[in-house]
């Protein structure tokens, strides 16, 4: 898949020959089958963050090595040392490495960059003219700053290390990059994310960059989870976006280059955007080594031209009054500094320029014409569309990474929702590829669709907890190999959350007696209301061996009325997903809720038997025209547990639609459910709101309640509801 990725581009000259010799030859004789001649140059490619330091540095003592199968043959310290008039070499088969700056574990200012290239000298070709150039060995890291909001969290604090060294980001270097060199065996990145709060109280976020690449970025960006708890580091979401450094190279190797300041990651892409509405201003920048004879700015478009005033321009030598002239147009051209010989020309089309272009359905262009002092010429079309059917994909069809990984409902435990968008009317046999990574054979999903209509493909009956590779094909098939081809992405399905006691098996007791689901003394995932009906010594929730469909219990939930001394409250059985906080006389305080793994399932399963009794207790209209109760069960994830209260006077229910709450599904039941003497079972559906793409649900809630209006005190004396054997289902 071809990502749009953030990369510096500075071009840097490739060294050629006529440098001293200084090095350590091989002292074995040349063989009589021949000999020929090896010319060599070395690049050190430094472009990274946001400037180039010490380049000439790196260059001076890098080291070269030239081997072959019996080992190392020259050794060179530094470029100039590579001798001008060739290396003479014998017959065969070899390898040329080079290796620049610093090998460090971790460090904000020292990088490491290696290269390799192999060749063969031979009869049929003497001398062999070999490149190398060295990339960036390291893994590096950073911070998205603009990510940043002090209204949630102050005094902020990154560490980000592997197994044998760590780097500390802070105010003072938070714009850095960090760079680390992996030790054997470890492919990951431990960060820490630390500071103050919105409330003013301290926390700390963990995480670990899986499977990390050298010459990739990882960066660290924000999201706050407003409306949530700040307790801990609950509030806020850490997404780690990894932008592939070297995607797209400029080099200079003997004529003019050239590139975009916003690290456009290829240099003839389009400006897309809406007429009338592009905001930034973009800026060219051309470069040509030992200086520049010739700059043109020129167009074919009439649409072009009729707003410049002309259709070619010179900017190398423009005059002051003809760059002023230019620029009231929209047109800036500036000269850049001269760093090792390399001269470079920045040309801006400024946003109001974009915008004085009409509306229409075919992209613009203007071409920009380098010409250097040695005569060679390169150049490069500035492309703009300002409408969606002037955009020309180089792909025919595209992966929408960006929306698929900033949509946390697209990932489940066993499947993957995919966007997908046809650029090409006429593109054939369009699929979706996947298979789990270290398998060689591809499954196919095909796609149906139009240009210009996204669709979404679902991906389903994968496994939990493992790395799938996918990526879009088009085209015949020819051994297995399509016309089209996009590049492979990775994505990790989530964990299957496994309900802790689901079968309602172990039954236990707390405080005075006080049954409920589980085992111990500690309630560390159900509860029920049997704390609050424990004063008129009765029990609504409880253990049954009547109804069970594994195992050898199911949870029964009788409606009763709570009575003591004559004294008390209609009361629904209920079974619940939190912890029966404490009674306010003869009201309950509840929290409905408890921690999870941030999965995304489609719907909860329940055995389940329901018979209602007739309508005893009525207080409002919650029950009019109904001769029997009605009873329920819902499932919800949040952000943060659910308090609730029924006393009227500060009466506080569960309400799906509350900020917190992520995703909803309910059933109620109308009438009998299951088979008289067995149970049957019941999925709901989990339907997610729009702000779940964006939040990860940290808690689950199941709620199930013999009576639905139980909290109003409504509903029928002798409800019963069995349940048995929960489940999070993931398809």
């Amino acid at each position: 898949m071809k990502k749009i990725l953030n990369k510096l581009i500075v071009s840097t000259a490739v060294l050629t020959a006529g440098l001293l010799l200084h090095s350590c030859k091989s002292e074995a004789p040349f063989a009589d089958e021949g000999e020929g001649l090896l010319r060599l140059s070395v690049e050190v490619d430094s472009r990274l963050t946001r400037a180039v330091e010490g380049e000439n540095d790196l260059k001076a003592n890098a080291r070269i090595y030239i081997s072959n199968e019996k080992g190392v043959l020259n050794k060179f310290i530094g470029t100039q040392s590579i001798p001008s008039e060739g290396i003479p070499l014998r017959y065969g088969s070899y390898v040329a490495e080079a290796m620049a700056g610093d090998s460090v574990s971790a460090s904000f200012t020292k990088k490491y960059f290696k290269g390799a290239s192999d060749f063969y000298i031979g009869s049929n070709a003497t001398t062999a003219q070999v490149s190398i150039n060295c990339k960036i060995a390291n893994v590096v890291a950073s911070i998205d700053e603009g990510t940043i909001d002090t209204s949630f969290m102050d005094d902020l604090k990154v560490v980000i290390g592997n197994s044998r060294g760590e780097l500390t980001y802070s105010a003072d270097n938070i714009m850095n990059y960090g760079y680390f060199m992996m030790p054997k065996g470890d492919t990951s990145l431990k960060y820490t994310v630390s500071g103050v709060n919105g409330r003013g109280n301290p926390f700390t976020k963990e995480g670990v960059i899986e499977n990390v690449q050298p010459a990739h970025n990882y960066r660290l960006s924000f999201e706050y989870n407003s409306g949530g708890d700040n307790e801990g580091g609950a509030f806020l979401t850490i997404t780690v976006k990894e932008e592939n450094l070297y995607e797209d190279v400029v080099t200079i190797v003997g004529k003019p280059a050239f590139s975009w300041s916003d690290n456009n990651p290829a240099v003839n892409s389009q400006i897309v955007g809406t007429a009338g509405q592009f905001e930034t201003d973009r800026t060219l920048r051309a470069y040509a080594y030992n200086g520049f004879s010739s700059l043109t700015l020129t167009t074919a478009d009439p649409g072009i031209s009729s707003i410049l005033g002309d259709s070619e321009f010179e900017l190398y030598d423009i005059t002051e009054i003809g760059k002023t002239e230019l620029e009231t147009k929209g047109v800036k051209v500036q000269q850049g500094d001269v760093k090792d010989n390399i001269h470079k020309f920045f040309i801006t089309f400024s946003a109001a320029f974009l915008n004085s272009l009409p509306t229409r359905d075919t992209e613009y262009v203007l071409t920009v014409t380098a010409v250097d002092k040695n005569k060679k010429t390169g150049s490069v079309n500035v492309r703009i569309a300002n409408t969606e059917a002037a955009i020309v994909y180089e792909d025919p069809i595209i992966i929408q990474i960006e929306d698929f990984e900033k949509d946390l409902t697209a990932v489940s435990a066993k499947s993957v929702s995919v966007p997908v968008t046809i650029t090409n009317d006429n593109v054939e046999n369009p699929k979706l590829q996947y298979r789990a990574q270290g398998e060689s054979a591809w499954l196919s999903v095909d796609i149906n669709a139009t240009r210009s209509i996204d669709t979404v493909i679902k991906i389903t009956g994968l496994n939990p907890s493992t790395v799938y590779e996918y990526r879009v094909v088009a085209g015949s098939e020819t051994d297995g190999i399509f016309e089209f081809e996009s590049e492979i992405a990775t994505v990790t399905t989530e964990s299957q959350f496994i309900i802790p006691n689901a079968s309602m098996e172990d039954w236990s007791e707390y405080g005075s007696s006080i049954v409920f689901p589980g085992s111990g003394s500690e309630r560390t995932f159900w509860d029920s209301g049997n704390e609050g009906a424990k004063k008129a010594s009765d029990i609504l929730t409880s253990s049954s061996s009547d109804y069970h469909h594994n195992g050898n219990m199911s949870a029964r939930l009788e409606s009763k009325f709570a009575s003591v001394f004559g004294i008390g409250k209609f009361a629904a059985g209920n079974l619940f997903v939190g912890s029966y906080v404490k009674t306010d006389g003869t009201d309950g305080v509840l929290e409905f809720g408890r921690q999870y793994d941030g999965s995304h399932p489609s719907a909860l399963s329940v055995w389940v038997n329901y018979r209602p009794a007739s309508v005893s207790d009525r207080k409002t209209d919650n029950l009019t025209g109904k001769d029997y109760d009605i009873g329920q069960i819902y499932v919800a994830l949040s952000t943060e547990p659910v308090e609730i209260r029924t006393k009227s006077s500060n009466q506080k229910l569960f309400n799906p639609q509350e900020s917190c709450i992520l995703a909803y599904g309910e059933y109620t039941f109308d009438s009998s459910y299951g088979d008289d003497g067995g149970l049957k079972e019941l999925k709901i559906p989990i339907q997610y709101y729009e702000r779940a793409k964006s939040q990860k649900p940290l808690y689950l809630i199941i709620v199930c309640s013999a009576s639905k209006f139980g909290d109003y005190f409504e509903g029928g004396r002798g409800s019963v509801m069995y349940v048995d054997d929960f489940e999070l289902v993931y398809e």
